[in-house]
């Protein structure tokens, strides 16, 4: 594999007319170090979303080490990590979002997470 991200008209639009990411295309080669650059709201967060599979794009295609970020993004999720310079969206998010957003990270069964996380919210007297 000589790509290990590539990206080809990929689009994100918000509410129906916010353009965040407008037809990105780009190859990353294995080894290769490459930047997102640019000021405040030009979708460099967005584009990073969308590979990392937090984010479904609205249209294009994305791949990262080689499956694609709306198909496989369980296998996409297994070759990467994140760690965002900001909170972007967890107090967004009530503790069982959070939860369940980190268990689906680490592929956990729906059903399993699910008692996981009410054992876990009810011993903290966060019972949904």
């Amino acid at each position: 594999m000589s790509s290990i991200i590539e990206t080809e008209n990929l689009t994100k639009i918000f509410g129906g007319n916010v353009r965040a990411v407008d037809g990105v295309s780009f190859e990353v080669r294995k080894g290769e170090i490459f930047g997102l650059l640019g000021p405040n709201g030009t979708g460099k967060s967005t584009l990073i979303r969308m590979l990392c599979t937090l984010t479904r794009p609205t249209s294009g295609i994305a791949t990262v080490a080689g499956f694609d970020v709306v198909k496989e993004a369980n296998d996409v999720r297994k070759h990467i990590g994140l760690v965002a310079e900001k909170m972007i969206m967890y107090n967004h998010l009530t503790a069982y979002e959070n939860l369940m957003l980190f268990g689906k990270l680490h592929d956990i069964p729906k059903e399993t997470l699910d008692k996981r996380i009410d054992n876990l919210l009810e011993l903290v007297q966060m019972s949904r």
